[in-house]
């Protein structure tokens, strides 16, 4: 559980234990019947509240900890503890986790943290996991978390096909993105308007040049879902907004 959902289920942990404390002050029957509800509670809990939480085993702690913290008071309240109310967590434990399963139904989980899929999801062009939608895929690369983090590429680094989609090398000058010069990285130019991109601020934007929209032809496969072209029809209201110069408009 991280510090986040640690705040965020704090107002449910409180709720939760509250009623299992006033429930054991009753006696253990009704405090065994609080624990039962605690979890069930627990475990529909994320369909009506943000508690940041969808992990069965991060639920079934939150109303195990619940549940535990709600029977302090009332387990030495009277001349004799009561030790049978020590079972009270693991019966609201044990609820929520057979309740979080059960409605999980088997579903397929994010291979990044793991969390039950729901509706959408994206296969990651990099490493071919599959995300989901929620703190996993990053939205503006195209990419899940991991490969954004680590630099995958995705790009090949076959000096062929870069001589073959992006022409030579560009001896001088630096990367529009990055400031690299020359002498530091192998530069190529967008072939629409010729501004220079390094190798890796290629590999980054997904072979697309970020200012006139131009993507490389031998666009990988996996990539193409992802990846509208410069004369995709949704981009021609963009484009008539903004006409790139040519490569050589820009060096006269």
């Amino acid at each position: 559980m991280t510090f986040g959902e640690f705040i965020a289920c704090a107002p449910v942990f409180l709720v939760l234990a509250l009623l299992q404390l006033l429930a054991a002050l009753y006696g253990p029957a009704s405090g065994a019947a609080a624990a039962g509800a605690v979890g069930v509670a627990t475990a529909l809990a994320p369909r009506f509240v943000a508690v940041g939480l969808d992990r069965w085993s991060a639920l079934t702690l939150l109303a195990a900890s619940s549940s535990a913290f709600g029977v302090l008071l009332p387990l030495f309240a009277g001349d004799r503890p009561q030790w049978g109310m020590t079972l009270f967590p693991a019966i609201a434990g044990s609820v929520t986790c057979i309740l979080s399963l059960l409605r999980s139904g088997g579903a397929p989980r994010c291979t990044s943290c793991r969390r039950p899929m729901k509706d959408t999801s994206f296969e990651c062009p990099r490493c071919g996991q599959t995300v989901c939608d929620r703190s996993c895929w990053d939205f503006q690369g195209c990419r899940c978390r991991a490969c954004e983090e680590n630099h995958v590429p995705i790009l090949t680094s076959d000096p062929a096909w870069w001589e073959r989609n992006f022409g030579r090398r560009i001896p001088k000058g630096r990367c529009q993105l990055c400031l690299t010069v020359a002498a530091e990285a192998d530069l190529r130019d967008c072939r629409q308007c010729g501004r220079s991109y390094c190798r890796g601020c290629w590999d980054a934007s997904n072979g697309q040049c970020g200012h006139c929209l131009w993507t490389v032809p031998e666009l990988p496969v996996r990539l193409q879902r992802y990846v509208l072209r410069y004369d995709s029809p949704t981009r021609s209201t963009r484009r008539t907004q903004r006409v790139p110069r040519s490569a050589a408009e820009r060096r006269t």
